[in-house]
């Protein structure tokens, strides 16, 4: 049985504000947290004030993506997010609206005084695609409804904030564009580790992206025969990717450490494949969140070895941690659901 974990009751989570933090999923910023510090670690440009200007720009950034997606699947969400849509409801779809346009604002606002600041071409190259395709997720191109589209970019997510970390630490001089080709080698290792699983969250939305027209491809191949094999061959992926670049010399050794991850992998795709009921599949979903950040987190440290990285992934976890219980629309993984997830066999009862 899927047990729910009950959420923290305080003033800021059932006020409006709260709810709309909730409704806006503020916890993703660690998402893009970790890989921004990792570049901007590896560049040697840690510093107090870029760390901290770059985690305010990250939370805005992911509130301005989270907010427009919530306008533009609203018909899905309905269906599929009722518990998400009763919070933007308590904001208000106009309210939301202006936040949309506040938000994007206000990342354009903090990426022209970055640049103005500390200004280079591949910072300004990232600047603008990390808003191009936080716009295009949701709107215009809509890449959430274009199949394999939607995963790549989302996958896009933590090398886009590796390598505005990258670019921030410079301009890059030949040291910088001489990491680029092992950076891209890293971002995609992790890249395909994302790409991976990032349908797990279609799984629960399976009836509102049908009236919407949309067909996921990751629920199409867990609906096949032979499944089994084919989602745990893409568990694998990222670790077969990893060894073929090492061998290269591409990728140093200590990335193969990774490959201790592979079991968890190969739990989570039979636990995709097992779990039928709704209950199941939100703490599928919920388990593939809190993997992805430890995953990252450990691909991080692991390329860029350093106490300051350390120190910002274990801030980024209590932010995590706090934003789960107390300002996310949906209850976090409990210790139940973990222990349901490992079984042989998923239970179906409730």
């Amino acid at each position: 049985m899927i047990e729910t974990a009950a959420r923290a009751a305080t003033p800021l989570a059932s006020s409006r504000l709260g709810a709309f933090l909730r409704c806006a999923s503020c916890r993703f910023a660690a998402f893009y947290f970790v890989p921004f510090l990792a570049g901007l670690v590896q560049m040697d440009a840690a510093t107090v004030p870029a760390v901290l200007f770059g985690a305010v720009f990250w939370i805005v950034q992911s509130l301005a993506v989270e907010v427009t997606n919530r306008l533009a699947d609203r018909a899905e969400d309905a269906v599929n997010r009722p518990e998400r849509t009763a919070l933007c409801e308590q904001v208000g779809w106009s309210t939301l609206a202006h936040a949309e346009h506040a938000l994007w604002g206000a990342v354009g606002a903090l990426s022209l005084a970055w640049l103005a600041v500390d200004g280079n071409s591949a910072l300004a190259i990232m600047l603008a695609a990390g808003v191009g395709l936080g716009l295009a997720y949701s709107r215009g191109p809509r890449l959430a409804r274009r199949r394999w589209f939607a995963f790549i970019a989302v996958n896009m997510l933590f090398g886009g904030a590796f390598l505005t970390g990258w670019a921030a630490g410079g301009p890059p001089g030949a040291l910088g564009w001489g990491q680029l080709a092992t950076n891209t080698a890293f971002v995609t290792v992790v890249g395909v580790f994302i790409l991976a699983f990032a349908g797990i969250k279609d799984l629960t939305d399976r009836e509102g992206d049908v009236r919407a027209g949309y067909r996921s491809p990751f629920v199409e191949l867990v609906d096949r025969h032979g499944a089994a094999a084919r989602l745990a061959a893409l568990a694998l992926s990222p670790y077969a990717l990893a060894w073929i670049l090492v061998a290269t010399g591409v990728l140093p050794v200590r990335l193969l450490a990774l490959t201790l991850f592979a079991p968890c992998s190969l739990l989570l795709a039979r636990a995709v494949r097992r779990g039928r009921a709704h209950r199941e599949q939100m703490a599928i979903r919920e388990a593939f969140y809190v993997y992805w950040l430890v995953f990252a987190s450990s691909a991080s440290l692991l390329f860029v070895p350093s106490w300051t990285l350390a120190a910002g992934v274990a801030a980024a976890f209590g932010y995590w941690i706090l934003t789960t219980r107390t300002l996310h629309w949906a209850a976090g993984l409990s210790a139940a659901d973990a222990r349901s997830l490992v079984r042989p066999k998923v239970s179906v009862g409730s």
